[in-house]
This record gives C-alpha cells, structure tokens and sequence, in this order.
C-alpha cells in the first residue's frame, strides 16, 4: 500500500508529468550539454512538484466530494487530515518555485542563450493561473472546474504545456514538432478529463460537468470527436517530414488503443475507457520518441 503522502500527490501521475518534460526537450535535440541537462533536470522537478501541489489541493477542495466517488483516497479514508494535506499541498508549490528559481539561476549564469530560455517563466505562470482559476472558488476566479467542456480544456491545455516547457529548457519552443506533441496530448486528455467526469456524474454535486449538461451520451460522443481529431497532429509530423514517414508506424500501438475506445464508449465502459485513453497517450508519447531517437 502506497504512503499516504504519495497517494495525495498522485506520485505516479507527477513521475509520467516530469518524464513528460524530458520528452519534450528531446523533441528539440537529443544531444543535451551538460547545462541543459541540468535545465532538463529542473524543469521536470518543477512539473513534478507543481503537479503534485494541484493534486494535493485538488484533494482538499474536493475531499466531501471524494467521500462519494473516491472514499480510498487518503482525506476521506482518513490516512491525512486536511491540515496536513494543505502542508503537504504548500510544500510542493514551494519546492516547484524553488526549482523554477534554481533552474533561472543556471539559464543566467551558464546558458548561452538566455532569451530563448526565459519563455520557461511565463509557460510557468500560466500553468499557475490555469490552476488558480480551475480549482479555486473565489470571485477573483473563473472557476473553470465548474464550466464544462471549458473546465476539461484547461487542465488539458496544462497537459500540453508541460511538452513545451521542456522544449523551453533547452531553448526549443518554437520548433513545430514540440507543438504538435503538445496537442496531441491535449485532446486525448480532454476526452480522458470527459469520460472521467461520467464516471463521477452521481458523486459531482457541485459542479456543472459536461456529462451534467449535455448528457452521459453526448458527453461520449463529444469525447470520441476529440479522439478523432487527436489522428490529425498523430499523423502530421511524418506527413509533413518533420519525421520519416516509415517511422508512423511507430504510432500504430497508440492509434489502435485509440480505436479501441470506441465501443468501450458506446457500452458504457467508461472506466476502461479512460484508463485506455491515458495509455494512448502514453504510447503516443513513446512513439514520437523513439521516432526523434531513430531519425535523429
């Protein structure tokens, strides 16, 4: 059984967010300096603690909530309390901070290039507002958490973002490649945030879900639109040779995992669904990957 603490930041979640950053760097070049390693090193730290916070204080915000759908999770089971829950939610974002400011420090005093690093502050602060203003409920917040589809784009736009923070380390966001990555991440996990809010429909009392809106089936059908949409930047990469065009066939385990989900959509199997969406993504990842390795 997982330690309390690991299971309130979600420790498996944050490890594939930090290993997500590595991705994205090596989208960019797969012969880092010892600098850029460093950078690489920070900015996955970074993700990872910054992840970690939201998850914690995601807990917080919803532990009446979790006591329906989620009672194993450790503020409902009881295995934290939310006092110490917060503590360990404030830790996190301080330590995603400081390696913000420790990775600053480098890019300054080593990087040769520190224009082409700075863009990492501000893809930083956005996360930061994309986080205050889903999960906080203030007047000073949108509360996306509460707004639908709009809700499910925003923790998925955090998603992508991650992949460009890593290409921002070694001074790679403009390069096209890191932003097609970027989107295919972004519309798999907003049909994966979709298909997990039918999933909660019965326990989500107090938010307008997408689900609740338009319907469990719509919400469905809706999730299976993005899916479909998620082939065209799968594809483009190797139709437009930014990748060898025999190297797609990398991409067929994440793009069968994705036709799966179809019929598990349409039986209602939305547990499963998700859980093969989050795969998808995953083998999407590895494909584009082991593409960059193998053509560069």
């Amino acid at each position: 059984m997982a330690h309390p603490v690991w299971q309130l930041l979600r420790g498996g979640n944050t490890l594939v967010g930090a290993s997500t950053v590595v991705v994205g760097a090596l989208m960019v070049k797969t012969d880092f300096t010892t600098t850029e390693s460093v950078l690489v090193l920070l900015h996955a730290c970074c993700v990872a603690t910054f992840m970690g916070a939201w998850n914690a204080f995601n807990d917080v915000f919803d532990c009446e909530i979790d006591a329906l759908n989620h009672p194993e999770r450790p503020i409902p089971s009881g295995a934290l309390t939310l006092v110490q829950a917060k503590a360990v939610g404030r830790a996190s974002f301080l330590l995603s901070i400081f390696s913000l400011l420790a990775a600053m420090t480098v890019a300054a005093l080593y990087s040769e290039n520190l224009n082409g690093w700075l863009p990492s502050i501000g893809i930083w602060f956005l996360a930061f507002l994309l986080m205050f203003h889903y999960e906080m409920v203030v007047p000073a917040s949108f509360m996306l958490k509460h707004k639908g589809l709009i809700g499910n784009l925003a923790v998925s736009l955090l998603v992508g973002i991650v992949i460009v923070f890593g290409a921002a380390a070694v001074n790679g966001i403009a390069n096209p490649l890191v932003w097609i990555v970027a989107s295919v991440a972004m519309l798999v996990n907003a049909a994966r945030e979709i298909v997990k809010d039918i999933e909660d429909e019965a326990g989500d009392v107090d938010r307008e879900t997408l689900p609740k809106l338009v319907g469990a089936n719509r919400a469905r059908a809706i999730a299976q639109i993005l899916i479909i949409m998620s082939f065209i930047p799968i594809v483009a990469p190797y139709a437009r040779e930014l990748l060898p065009m025999e190297l797609l066939l990398l991409q067929c385990p994440a793009m069968l995992v994705l036709v799966s989900v179809k019929p598990k959509l349409y039986r209602g199997e939305d547990y499963a669904a998700q859980r093969s969406l989050r795969m998808a993504m995953m083998l999407g990842l590895i494909g584009f990957l082991a593409s960059v390795l193998f053509a560069f």
